[in-house]
Order: structure tokens, then sequence, then C-alpha cells
């Protein structure tokens, strides 16, 4: 047995995979994967959206702030290199706005779409971030760019297609919208924050959102405090949906190189689906399944593209 755990690294190694890389990223795909679920745990246990997304990038907020003096050690300058003009503060303010507004339509569209639904939905972000930057380079889509095209636009479609009059098409709107927002905040975040530090990058976004969420739950006079009972699945959200995925993509994504961490990031629709499939006894539909294929391969094919360019 002793033999095989020290062999199977071996195997991997001699393919030019790295075990421990591949790990990280795929154990941070299965993390990113549990936050809708826990999302609709806590609805379950009666935390309201604003109040939710206060909690998570509130307590988020707390670790990341900790972090950046020994982030600010071992980088130094944490703002980057390259000057900071009042063009580039633009850019990186509507990344920040584009990175609330997606969080906010996210968890209002999971109270009423169901998490199968929402991960084929949302995970049409890496085909828009493609269609952003060929508006935004106005450039012709090559041959690999326009079958990811088809094939996510296919998917959607396939997922939305003969049911739709049993999905809430406004709830699965926001959804969209907040994965077009989210393709948006990745295009103006690597042109507004490339070269600043990650960490400091979310000790910016948390508290923006945090923030964001207070101001909500104040004006729709949403309660603050929530339940014992919601305790347990907002410090799940908190923990394994994202300070610990985050790290171990960052950590994952520095042994492996980009491109390959992207593509096994992949792994985090399946992960999702999954989990909702376990933990809450969601039902997945033929067309659900096909759509969410095409759209896999989708992403696949704009990530491994992004290899090439």
């Amino acid at each position: 047995m002793k033999t095989s755990n020290t062999t199977a690294p071996r195997v991997l190694r001699s393919y030019g995979i790295d075990p421990l890389g591949t790990a990280a990223v795929l154990v941070s795909a299965l993390g990113f994967g549990t936050l809708a679920t826990l999302t609709k745990l806590s609805y379950a246990a009666g935390v309201a959206v604003p109040t939710l997304i206060a909690w998570r990038f509130g307590l988020a907020t707390l670790l990341v702030l900790a972090a950046l003096p020994f982030e600010r050690r071992r980088r130094g300058n944490l703002l980057g290199r390259e000057p900071w003009s009042t063009w580039r503060l633009a850019t990186a303010a509507v990344a920040v706005a584009c990175f609330v507004g997606n969080t906010t339509l996210y968890f209002l569209a999971l109270q009423s779409v169901s998490i199968t639904l929402a991960a084929v939905l949302f995970y049409a972000y890496p085909v828009l971030v493609m269609l952003f930057r060929l508006l935004g380079w106005r450039e012709g889509p090559s041959f690999q760019q326009s079958i990811a095209l088809a094939f996510g636009l296919s998917g959607v479609a396939l997922t939305l297609g003969w049911q739709w009059h049993q999905v809430d098409l406004p709830s699965a709107a926001l959804m969209l919208s907040s994965a077009t927002l989210y393709a948006a905040y990745i295009v103006l975040a690597h042109r507004g924050l490339r070269d600043a530090s990650p960490v400091f990058a979310t000790a910016i976004l948390f508290p923006a959102a945090t923030i964001a969420a207070v101001t909500a739950a104040l004006v729709t006079q949403a309660p603050l405090l929530v339940e014992a009972s919601a305790l347990a699945p907002i410090l799940a959200i908190v923990l394994c949906a994202t300070v610990l995925p985050v790290q171990l993509f960052l950590f994952g994504s520095v042994r492996l190189g980009p491109t390959p961490a992207a593509l096994l990031g992949t792994f985090e629709p399946v992960a999702s689906v999954g989990i909702a499939l376990l933990a809450l006894g969601e039902q997945l539909t033929v067309e659900q399944l096909a759509g969410g294929l095409l759209v896999v391969i989708a992403a696949m094919l704009v990530r491994g593209e992004r290899r090439q360019t």
C-alpha cells in the first residue's frame, strides 16, 4: 500500500503532471462547487440575501486583511510596478462594481433557480469573456473560438429550451446577467489590477462587497444578525467556498501555470451539480446534462485558446 501511494505521484510526474498542483486546483474547484448548496442551506435557515453577502465577505475581509502584512513582507510592493493612471483607477473601480453586481445577482437568482440550472447558466462566463475580448480588440473569432461560442450558446439554449415553461425565466435572466458581469469583471480586472498582488486585490473586492451588502440590508431592513442554526452554513461558505479555494487555486496555478489550472477549474460546475444532487436531492434532466456538457466543453476550448495566444 505504501508503495502504491508513492508510485502514483511519480507516474503523474512522468507525464509532466504536478500532483500537488493538480490536487490543489481540483480541491479548489470542489470548494467553489459547494457555494450554491451552502447558499441554499443558508436561505433555508432564514438568512436574507444582503445578510448572507455581508457575512460572507465581511468575515472573509477580516482574514484577508490579516494576511496583508505577510503578503507585503513576501512581495514587497502590493500595488505592482505599473503606474496607477486615472484610466487604470477608473477601470479598476468599474471592475470592483462588476464584482459586487455579479455577486448580488448570483445570490438573488439562487433563491428561485435550481443549482443544476444555475451551474450551466453561470458557467457560460468563459465564452462571454471571449466575446468581450473580441469586441474590445475588434478581431474576428478564430475557428476554435467560433466552435466554443456555438457550443456555449447551444448549451444555454438546450438547458432553457424544451422546458422553458418550467423555468423561472426572470431568475434565469438574473443568473445570466451575473455571468455577464463576472465576465466583465475578469476582463476589466486584467486591465486595472493585472500586476497588483492578488491578496491586495481581494482586500479591495471583499470590503466593497461587504459595504454594498450592509447598505442593502439597512435599506431593505434585512436583519444583519442571524440565527445560530445559520452559522454553520455561513462559516462553511466563508472558509470552504471563499477563502480556502482562492488560496488553493493561486497555489495550484503557480505550480501548474494558468492554462492547465483554468482547464482543471472546469471541474467546478460538475462538483456544484454533484453536491446538489447528493445533499439536496435535486433532479438533473437529460437536457440540463447535455447543455452542461456543451458549456463545459466550450469553457475548455476558450481556455485552451488562451494558451495559444
